[in-house]
């Protein structure tokens, strides 16, 4: 009899946090461009919404679900996104400079051109990423899953890359000046005309490690 009404009350808990986060992201829903700066949006599901030049700046928004919604130009400067879901999201140009990202699902998202700077993105999942000509200078992607990415052009100048998996990702042309490779995983990467972390540059033949 306690477990059943243990479950019911989970039940009822997660009922009510579903529509609060519901009801709190329908107060964001305001064509051209929604403003949510410092919103409460914990668990909203936003998942296949245009929302283009939004502004979520300072906003909760853990374990929210965007999976595949577009975000070009939106900002997320110092949002908290922990565990939140962005798969094959469009994230083009958007800012997420100093963003909570720890454990975030961004498998697939594009995120060309995107500001990441400063941002955490501890174990953030971001398998075959677009990240071309991202800024992710001071970022700290410890333990991230970038296997498969495009980091072509991309800066990382100063960004913790301990533990980081990046197997066969595109980083040519990227910026790794001053970046942290403890146990990175580079395994079949692409590093040709890449600057290295002493600033010398990558040559010809340069897969899995610097030439």
């Amino acid at each position: 009899m306690r477990q059943a009404r243990y479950r019911i009350w989970l039940l009822a808990l997660a009922g009510w946090l579903i529509q609060d986060a519901a009801l709190a992201a329908s107060d964001c829903w305001q064509a051209p461009a929604p403003q949510c700066r410092g919103a409460d949006l914990k668990w909203a599901d936003l998942r296949g919404t245009k929302l283009d030049g939004a502004d979520f700046e300072s906003a909760s928004m853990e374990h929210a679900n965007l999976n595949d919604t577009s975000l070009k130009g939106a900002s997320f400067k110092g949002a908290r996104m922990s565990h939140a879901s962005l798969r094959q999201a469009d994230l083009r140009e958007a800012n997420f400079d100093g963003a909570d990202l720890a454990y975030a699902r961004l498998e697939s998202a594009n995120l060309e051109r995107a500001s990441l700077k400063a941002a955490r993105l501890v174990k953030a999942d971001l398998k075959l990423a677009d990240l071309e000509g991202a800024n992710l200078e001071g970022a700290s992607l410890k333990y991230a899953d970038l296997s498969g990415a495009d980091l072509e052009y991309a800066r990382l100048q100063s960004a913790d890359l301990e533990g980081t998996h990046l197997g066969m990702v595109n980083l040519k042309k990227a910026n790794l000046t001053g970046a942290k490779l403890k146990n990175t995983r580079l395994h079949g990467a692409l590093l040709k005309g890449a600057v290295w972390t002493d600033g010398r540059t990558c040559g010809i033949g340069s897969i899995g490690r610097c030439k």
